[in-house]
């Protein structure tokens, strides 16, 4: 997608915005011809991870993408049956050959996950959107320029 600002220098963006897959309660777009993005919002139970886990899989089934990026920015609470969930979806994900990155846990929830024993072992974690967008280029071997020079 390409915008021009009259008035201020021609910027261009370069990101693709189609969304992929997904209704209410997710939503998945692609953010590099092979990253997928999703983020989660509200509360999370065991019903809405196996509706979130089984469109996830389908759209990551369908498509040619090698990293997807999970977003937790959005969710107050959770518990350890979501957290197992979270954890299943990455392995199930990691074995059709997609790599996950988390983003976005709030301390709050963080806290809460330790304090009832969820272990996040071998899964990438970054602090937010921002950095997992550039963990991704990193491994993509891309770069994010400024085109104002």
């Amino acid at each position: 997608m390409a915008e021009s600002n009259k008035g201020n220098k021609n910027q261009e963006v370069a990101i693709s915005r189609r969304v992929l897959g997904g209704e209410a309660p997710i939503v998945i777009n692609e953010i590099t011809d092979r990253c997928l993005y999703s983020g989660f919002f509200g509360t999370l139970d065991s019903v809405r991870m196996k509706k979130v886990n089984d469109a996830i899989m389908e759209v990551a089934d369908r498509n040619d993408h090698d990293m997807m990026i999970i977003d937790l920015s959005n969710v107050e609470v959770i518990d350890s049956s979501v957290a197992a969930n979270l954890k299943k979806l990455n392995k199930l994900l990691q074995l059709i050959g997609v790599e996950v990155i988390f983003c976005g846990f709030k301390p709050v929830v963080a806290s809460s996950m330790i304090s009832a024993g969820v272990e996040l072992e071998n899964i990438q974690v970054e602090k937010n959107l921002k950095r997992a967008i550039k963990y991704v280029y990193r491994k993509q071997g891309l770069q994010l320029v400024s085109l104002n020079k």
